[in-house]
């Protein structure tokens, strides 16, 4: 049987429920915690969706039962949180866009590779089916 990675979500706004739902169909995945910087938001999805722990952005990061940071904050604090995941020893998957300047960019992946730690995000659908569909 495949190993449960323990997943904390920080950002618990419209997307998170999204995310949360497909969580619960994968049984790989176990979210351990929501985190936002409006703590009640935070408990309510953990409310909502079962989640055993709603904390602060801080308290996430620095949980070492938490295996992979879900950042679904606003795209200008996807470097922050991601590169705080990273720091903390955690892999690190960023809502789109990874960051907002090319440069930061660099350097979470820079950061990911050392630390040695994962680093992935949302694909955007700019180039994706329906639009390249659309352009034909």
């Amino acid at each position: 049987m495949a190993k449960t990675t323990n997943i904390g979500i920080v950002g618990c706004g419209t997307i998170s429920g999204a995310y949360l739902r497909v969580a619960q169909e994968w049984p790989i995945l176990h979210v351990a915690a929501c985190a936002d910087i409006d703590l009640s938001r935070a408990r309510h999805r953990a409310e909502e969706f079962g989640v055993p722990k709603a904390c602060s952005v801080e308290e996430l990061l620095v949980d070492p039962a938490i295996d992979i940071v879900v950042n679904l904050t606003i795209p200008a604090a996807h470097f922050d949180v991601a590169s705080a995941a990273l720091e903390a020893g955690k892999c690190a998957y960023n809502e789109k866009p990874l960051t907002v300047t090319r440069a930061d960019g660099q350097r979470l992946v820079d950061l990911a590779r050392a630390k040695k730690r994962l680093l992935g995000g949302a694909p955007d659908t700019f180039l994706g089916a329906g639009i390249q569909t659309c352009r034909k």
